[in-house]
């Protein structure tokens, strides 16, 4: 059986039936903005996935284990434009205060066409969007051990790195990670953005607490949508976006401040209605 829209113990059949009215502009500019940034979030975190799988097996094949990957000071993996459309995943290590790749592999949505280990060579340099896109990452991590930066689980956050923007900015998401199947995180994400300079030019936090989307079958009920509230933003933001693509329901989101009820679906950010008063 499938359920209708719940979260929270509330169903939102009790937002029956309201009179229609039109965002603004820039409200739809800034949804139609939050699709485009949230699938490419979207892409560069697949490739990222399936990049991983590939390097882990790859190391397996070679006989690597961790702790020799640990002393060639291998630090993570960075996601750049590669040709033709593809995605470039690096796993690299940092040694001397060089960057170098200790393997790279070529993605096409969630498929990996090419790459592998790398030899220390110069096969193994990085490019300089690369560095940049690392060094943005690193400093992100450093402002997540401030103050004020919680994650919603207790598991190592996930990073997200996407290339610089129409401003030049690089912006760098820390995201709360998935500690039990079923179970996504919606709060504790967080985004940097770092200037051609590599200054912090701006953080935010997307949401105020931490929302735990559960999407697991009870009593053979299946949820198809679930609905939460928006008090930052008088639209769905790409965290929303990002967020709805990894779960197999659709977000139904209630902007507070201008009493706005909005679809997230495939995607896709579409204007529903508005609360009745």
């Amino acid at each position: 059986m499938r359920n209708s829209w719940f979260a929270g113990g509330l169903f939102l059949s009790v937002i029956s039936s309201a009179g229609f009215a039109k965002p603004s502009v820039d409200e739809l500019v800034a949804a139609s903005a939050a699709e485009a940034r949230g699938d490419a979030m979207f892409a560069y975190d697949q490739a990222a996935w399936h990049a991983t799988d590939k390097f882990q097996e790859d190391l397996r094949r070679q006989g690597v284990d961790l702790a020799k990957l640990a002393a060639q000071g291998f630090k993570g993996y960075i996601v750049e434009p590669g040709e033709g459309g593809q995605l470039l995943a690096s796993f690299y290590a940092q040694r001397d205060g060089r960057s170098f790749a200790l393997a790279r592999y070529r993605v096409t949505g969630s498929t990996v066409s090419g790459g592998g280990l790398v030899e220390p060579d110069s096969t193994a340099t990085l490019s300089l969007l690369a560095l940049r896109m690392i060094d943005a990452r690193e400093k992100a991590i450093q402002q997540m051990a401030l103050p004020d930066h919680a994650l919603c689980s207790n598991s190592p956050a996930n990073t997200l790195v996407l290339p610089p923007q129409a401003d030049g900015s690089v912006p760098v998401y820390v995201l709360t990670s998935t500690a039990v199947g079923g179970v996504y995180p919606a709060g504790g994400h967080y985004r940097f953005d770092y200037d051609a300079d590599g200054k912090l030019s701006g953080e935010r936090r997307f949401m105020k607490s931490c929302f735990p989307i559960d999407y697991r079958s009870k009593d053979g009920n299946t949820l198809e949508a679930v609905f939460l509230t928006h008090l930052l933003d008088p639209q769905p933001t790409e965290i929303h976006v990002f967020v709805q693509r990894n779960i197999p329901i659709s977000l139904m989101v209630g902007t507070v401040s201008n009493n706005a009820m909005w679809s997230v679906e495939a995607g896709k950010v579409r204007y529903v209605r508005d609360f009745p008063k």
